[in-house]
């Protein structure tokens, strides 16, 4: 394993009482709601310095009735474990819904790492169906394409390695470009499903999330996360409140906010 990542997860914004509805693509009576967690993750090293997706910020979250749910800027918890967003040179994002690719212009100097597929679904004939169309801001699309105009797109056909350690795989299932990270750490391997899987119970009962390009593929996007964890691996579910108790606080005044995700000791759960 390299020794030399850390992965942080950063929590940006939460809902409360999220409809079963949601959580599950088929719920059943006995299905509760949950509460939902907003996460962009970080990926430091001597490889380099990667963000995993952007979130969203003020703007988006006034026009989907989200103002209550953000909890401050992610990008100030990005800053207080030491990377400067205006210097990254690298974002990955896993797909572009709106709570995961918003405000790239933040990002002076990053180059963008997208599937070839995710880009062509979104501006291709079905994404105007109201299914897909709802997740999603027109903004966020143009700005990738504008981005790729100005030559700062990485894209990516299926699996590639960013750097030794640190690979990007393509699941679909959620999307049709979604992808999922691979981080080799010196404590193991961690894979940042994004919303591959939503949520730890997502993947423990074999039920995929509400929002779908595939249902099967869904499924086996959920087998895919296994292989690439392997059996001792770490899967981190991509909007789970779970995980800001599974692992330690990433740093001072950062309780709430920040977790990493590869301790030097964790106590198991049970």
């Amino acid at each position: 394993m390299s020794p030399g990542f850390r992965v942080f997860a950063i929590r940006y914004a939460h809902r409360d009482d999220v409809a079963a509805a949601e959580v599950f693509h088929h719920a059943t009576p006995a299905d509760e709601p949950r509460a939902m967690a907003y996460y962009i993750w970080l990926i430091t090293g001597p490889a380099g310095t990667f963000l995993v997706d952007t979130g969203f910020g003020c703007e988006v979250a006034r026009k989907r009735d989200r103002e209550d749910c953000l909890r401050g800027d992610p990008l100030d918890a990005v800053r207080a474990l030491g990377a400067d967003p205006e210097t990254l040179t690298d974002v990955l994002l896993t797909h572009l819904h709106f709570d995961h690719c918003g405000e790239l212009h933040r990002f002076l100097r990053a180059r963008f790492w997208l599937q070839r597929r995710e880009l062509a679904f979104w501006t291709g004939p079905g994404a105007s169906r109201p299914s897909f169309r709802r997740v999603v801001m027109s903004e966020d699309i143009t700005d990738v394409v504008a981005l790729n105009l100005d030559g700062r797109v990485r894209w990516v056909d299926g699996d590639v390695e960013v750097a030794p350690g640190l690979s990007l795989h393509l699941v679909g299932g959620h999307t049709a470009g979604m992808q999922v990270v691979r981080v080799e750490t010196a404590h193991g391997v961690v894979v940042l499903a994004s919303d591959a899987a939503h949520y730890y119970v997502n993947l423990e009962t074999d039920r995929p999330y509400s929002a779908l390009d595939s249902v099967s593929g869904a499924h086996t996007a959920f087998d895919r996360l296994r292989e690439l964890a392997g059996p001792a691996g770490h899967i981190v579910p991509g909007h789970d409140p779970e995980v800001l108790r599974r692992y330690p606080v990433a740093g001072p005044y950062l309780d709430d906010v920040a977790v990493e995700l590869t301790p030097v000791e964790r106590e198991e759960q049970p």
